[in-house]
């Protein structure tokens, strides 16, 4: 076995006895210097906007909130840094904006989704979670602003890691942090996963 899936085996199994994000645990069980790229995630909250009006071509019985879904989810094939690809795949769980109606701009909607995002990365540099975030909101954006354009700048979509939206809602704790992710995952309106992800960073090959 090599040594980088003897650690992506050792983080997935420190995650799940301990609850851990993937990024974290990876640097639990690190036992060598630098910035090895390694199988990890992180998760974030999309804010967005989407239209009211339901999509001309929208599959039959399918919804706004399903299509909102997919179509980031499918942005993770889009997802690079400084002009340069790299593989990645989402799994997008749209949940209850929290926002008010009226803070859409008119022909539009609130919506909202937890995102987690898998990419092989060096996760043991300190801002790197962040800034998969940030590339994976950038994938997203621009899909649905792609799909969907005419959406006011002023309304425009935006990301928020979830320890940073965890503690501003007084969750300081990574237990604090799961309990509030799990809480907003049991209010999932839908869901949707990546279709055609690179193998190496599908979490059902892990």
């Amino acid at each position: 076995m090599s040594k980088n899936r003897a650690r992506d085996r050792a983080a997935r199994a420190h995650m799940d006895s301990t609850g851990s994000f993937r990024a974290r645990a990876a640097r639990a069980v690190d036992t060598t210097a630098g910035p090895e790229a390694t199988l990890g995630t992180t998760v974030f909250l999309l804010d967005a906007s989407i239209p009211v009006d339901l999509d001309h071509g929208i599959a039959d019985a399918a919804t706004m909130d399903e299509l909102f879904a997919a179509l980031v989810a499918r942005s993770a094939v889009f997802v690079e840094r400084d002009g340069e690809p790299y593989p990645a795949y989402m799994e997008v769980h749209v949940v209850p904006p929290a926002g008010k109606p009226s803070d859409a701009p008119a022909g539009w909607r609130n919506a909202a989704a937890i995102v987690y995002v898998a990419a092989r990365r060096p996760w043991d540099l300190d801002d790197e979670a962040d800034r998969v975030v940030t590339d994976a909101y950038r994938a997203a954006r621009d899909m649905l602003n792609r799909h969907w354009p005419g959406l006011p700048e002023s309304h425009g979509h935006a990301a928020l890691h979830w320890h940073l939206l965890a503690g501003l809602r007084g969750r300081f704790t990574e237990e604090g942090a799961q309990e509030l992710l799990q809480e907003m995952l049991a209010t999932a309106i839908c869901r949707s996963r990546t279709i055609g992800a690179d193998p190496d960073v599908d979490p059902a090959n892990w």
